[in-house]
């Protein structure tokens, strides 16, 4: 169970900072790795307890690696999972990953709707879509990107500590997810 406060301690910062900041940093993040792998390796064993930190720090980073290249999130995202799955291994970090897309689609959703901003990007959006299956030109797609997106994206942190979270309940409530026992969660 201390390791579940742990990694709620360390995603609280990154909550915290990628909110206020729009920043997760480093520092952060290398704590959290570091701290994962001593309690991983004291609960676990040493062969155990680093092959579950690495595994599921290097699972973290590549499921985000893509959207990263792509422009759809900063390192310091990628890296948060990265840890996140440091502390909760391969097979929890996916789970985490969907529940924060999830959560981060809502919030998303939310965000256009209070801004009034949903149905012009949707307009937009299927404007683009149409004109590029009507003339098979791609500068209609070109068009889609907004200049002002930027300054509405939701800092992604957060979805990923309600991810974290939302696991972590599910995970107490042990007949949803019976097989959400790794690394203590």
């Amino acid at each position: 169970m201390l390791i579940v406060w742990i990694l709620f301690v360390f995603v609280a910062i990154c909550f915290y900072t990628d909110l206020t900041e729009r920043k997760i940093y480093n520092a952060v993040v290398l704590s959290g790795l570091v701290a994962a792998l001593i309690l991983n390796t004291m609960q676990q064993g040493l062969y155990l307890g680093v092959t579950l930190t690495m595994s599921g720090f290097l699972t973290g980073i590549s499921l985000l690696i893509i959207p990263f290249i792509l422009g759809g999130l900063g390192a310091g995202d990628v890296k948060m999972l990265g840890m996140i799955g440091a502390f909760v291994g391969h097979n929890l970090v996916l789970q985490v990953l969907i529940v924060s897309a999830i959560a981060g689609g809502l919030f998303a959703l939310v965000s256009m709707l209070r801004q009034g901003m949903a149905t012009k990007r949707l307009k937009t959006f299927f404007i683009g879509v149409g004109c590029f299956v009507a003339t098979r030109k791609t500068v209609h797609l070109n068009n889609l990107d907004d200049a002002d997106a930027e300054k509405y994206a939701i800092p992604y942190g957060v979805a990923l500590t309600t991810g974290v979270i939302i696991i972590y309940i599910m995970g107490s409530m042990n007949y949803l997810m019976p097989g959400v026992s790794a690394a203590g969660f």
